[in-house]
């Protein structure tokens, strides 16, 4: 039976102060239908450190192997109740999962020779979440592979184990939290129920601000008996997101996004006073609010834009420090 450990954890969109640990808000910050990715694949590399606050972690000679496309649609044929959003892996064959404001699970998969059904999904994660953040849970899912019946019951820990600064060969990304996941079940064959095979994996992603993707992952995958997979994957410089992520000293990001009438700017501040500025697409700003921090942390303000054309907009966020993040807004 196929088992993915792929592009399909999270992702995401976080929100942090400069020069402080990153948190990953309650809010939309899993993946959608109609988003999609291009990854970079390349060769595993030594997990860094846990438990390191303003750690730099330095890939800028990484290189790549190969390119994959991720794709999430609108719940596929075959998809379990509750599925939110799938992830397209082949043709015919689909991972199904399930988003709400606080957790992004797994709750099922389907292919023409096999199929998974979870009643309690893989949880992959929870909102929000933040640096020495750790959330243990279990799952337990029924399917088919061939004709044959199985049960899969499992555990799975997740991590905020790092916090820092990300180099990797298009640019420098700081406040990027490291989040370590272990994930370990065993798949029961009803006609043979002696002889479970085992799962183990070990993943590493790299999480900016405002990317739903990571901008790096790490994996390293078991089944016993006998097989071992190790890749490692970089989200494409071309995504994006990724430019003005280079760019963000805070996490910002917009709710909704496209947005008609108001926008709620969700980002992580200090106790500084803060300026938002709308900017057309002529670098024009057309709307400037200040604000006095609601205290250090995530901040949320909210933006009228009952005055603005419909268009593609910036929303830029200044600290009294100078420090900024900026993110597109689409305006209908």
């Amino acid at each position: 039976m196929t088992q993915r450990y792929a592009s399909l954890f999270i992702l995401l969109s976080a929100t942090l102060a400069a020069l402080a640990q990153p948190t990953i808000p309650s809010g939309n910050s899993s993946f959608a239908p109609g988003e999609s990715y291009t990854i970079r694949q390349g060769a595993y590399f030594t997990p860094p450190a846990s438990g390191v606050a303003n750690a730099t972690w330095d890939y800028s000679g990484y290189t790549s192997t190969s390119t994959i496309e991720s794709a999430w649609v609108a719940p596929a044929a075959g998809a379990p109740f509750g599925t939110t959003v799938s992830e397209y892996l082949a043709p015919g064959v689909y991972g199904h999962y399930k988003a709400t404001a606080n957790s992004f699970e797994q709750i099922g998969q389907s292919a023409a020779s096999s199929s998974l059904g979870c009643s309690n999904g893989i949880l992959l994660f929870t909102y929000p979440f933040t640096f020495d953040d750790v959330v243990n849970d279990t799952y337990a899912c029924t399917g088919s592979t061939f004709g044959e019946s199985f049960t899969r019951t499992g555990t799975v820990d997740i991590e905020g184990a790092s916090w820092g600064t990300l180099i990797l060969p298009h640019g420098t990304f700081t406040n990027v939290l490291l989040i370590d996941i272990e994930q370990h079940h065993e798949d029961v064959l009803a006609s043979d129920p002696e002889w479970p095979t085992n799962y183990n994996a070990f993943t590493q992603f790299f999480v900016k601000p405002g990317l739903r993707h990571p901008l790096l992952a790490n994996y390293e995958v078991y089944q016993v008996p006998g097989q071992l997979f190790t890749y490692s994957r970089m989200l494409d410089a071309s995504e994006v997101g990724v430019a003005e992520a280079l760019n963000n000293a805070i996490g910002i990001d917009l709710l909704p996004n496209p947005a008609r009438d108001q926008v709620d700017v969700v980002f992580g501040s200090g106790a500084d006073r803060i300026t938002l500025e709308v900017i057309d697409a002529t670098g024009k700003v057309v709307l400037v609010e200040q604000h006095n921090a609601q205290g250090p942390g995530i901040q949320r303000q909210q933006l009228d834009l009952s005055s603005l054309q419909a268009g593609v907009y910036s929303v830029r966020v200044i600290n009294a420090t100078g420090a900024m993040g900026i993110k597109r807004l689409v305006v209908e």
